[in-house]
């Protein structure tokens, strides 16, 4: 079931908070704390490939991550966008939050934390995010709010369509649309570093790791792409040309590797190659090693190539016109 909706209406109300958190798992797990009154709430749940969207407004309330449910939480990252009210939040290492529309938390889910929802409602959108799509997280402010920049605003309003969507679009388009959040997710996250970057005075950094980037991507499937071979292109030492990989949290080769795979995927989803080995496809990617090239596609994608070819193949029997 792509989506399904949680009512606390429709739960006994002796066990309505109880039955809540055990449904609400699936996003995150917490203990509800009821404030006066009887708890209310209503929660719409899509599932796209591995991301959880969720949309839900509740009465007033405290929720509770303890160490015992953090750990059972998974790696996953946990956006929080308040969409009217508002909430304060404070995760171990954090400091405390006071979350209104127009900002997002990042909430790394294995940390424990608890959260204070006020007033009569509070309307909330949930983005639960596997922490592999995103790559490495060095950098990101977690456990602290940012600002609704255009690319967090195109990435939120994507994922409100999928949602609106996910109970009539088949498991292929799903995870297809799991794919583009992907993409805006990263597109997002890197904007977010850059301006960080730029405010701490290294534009110039900033700028020219942009042009290398760019350069990489021209470049992808060159036999001579390598960070010595970058580094003589822009004339700096490759120790250098390192180091502003590092300012990211990755590496010149984890950058070039994701660069390729995400060259694969939109392939093993091409009508055009549906013939083409998928060898043969990491191959003309730049990939030298098949069986490392497997190992690096299901950590970043949570399945196999044969896997996601084969949705494709679904999806275009399906729907032969987007074919």
């Amino acid at each position: 079931m792509s989506h399904f909706v949680l009512r606390s209406a429709d739960m006994q109300a002796d066990r309505r908070v109880a039955e809540f958190e055990a449904a609400c798992a699936h996003v995150c797990q917490l203990q509800i704390e009821p404030g006066e009154g009887e708890f209310s709430s209503r929660t719409s749940i899509a599932l796209a490939g591995g991301l959880v969207l969720a949309d839900t407004a509740h009465s007033e309330c405290v929720t509770r991550r303890t160490m015992a449910l953090a750990a059972g939480t998974g790696d996953n990252l946990l956006l929080h966008i308040p969409q009217t009210g508002g909430f304060t939040i404070r995760q171990r290492g954090g400091a405390e939050h006071e979350l209104r529309p127009g900002s997002l938390y990042l909430d790394p889910s294995e940390v424990p934390g608890v959260a204070r929802f006020h007033g009569a409602e509070t309307h909330g959108f949930y983005l639960s995010i596997p922490r592999a799509l995103v790559g490495a997280t060095g950098g990101l402010p977690l456990r602290d709010q940012v600002a609704l920049t255009p690319q967090w605003r195109m990435l939120l309003a994507y994922a409100r369509g999928i949602h609106a969507e996910a109970a009539a679009l088949s498991p292929g388009d799903l995870e297809l649309c799991a794919s583009h959040m992907q993409d805006l997710v990263l597109l997002a996250i890197g904007a977010d570093r850059d301006t960080e970057a730029i405010a701490r005075g290294r534009g110039a950094r900033v700028a020219r790791l942009r042009a290398i980037r760019a350069d990489i991507d021209r470049n992808l499937t060159s036999p001579e792409l390598s960070a010595e071979w970058m580094a003589a292109r822009h004339g700096i030492s490759p120790r250098y040309l390192r180091s502003l990989f590092a300012d990211e949290s990755t590496s010149f080769s984890d950058h070039v590797a994701l660069r390729r795979l995400m060259r694969v995927r939109r392939k093993l989803n091409d009508p055009a190659s549906a013939g083409m080995p998928i060898s043969r496809i990491a191959l003309d990617a730049g990939f030298g090693d098949i069986s490392a090239f497997n190992l690096r596609f299901r950590q970043a994608f949570a399945m196999t190539p044969s896997e996601m070819r084969a949705l494709a193949v679904e999806r275009w029997r399906q729907h032969p016109g987007s074919a």
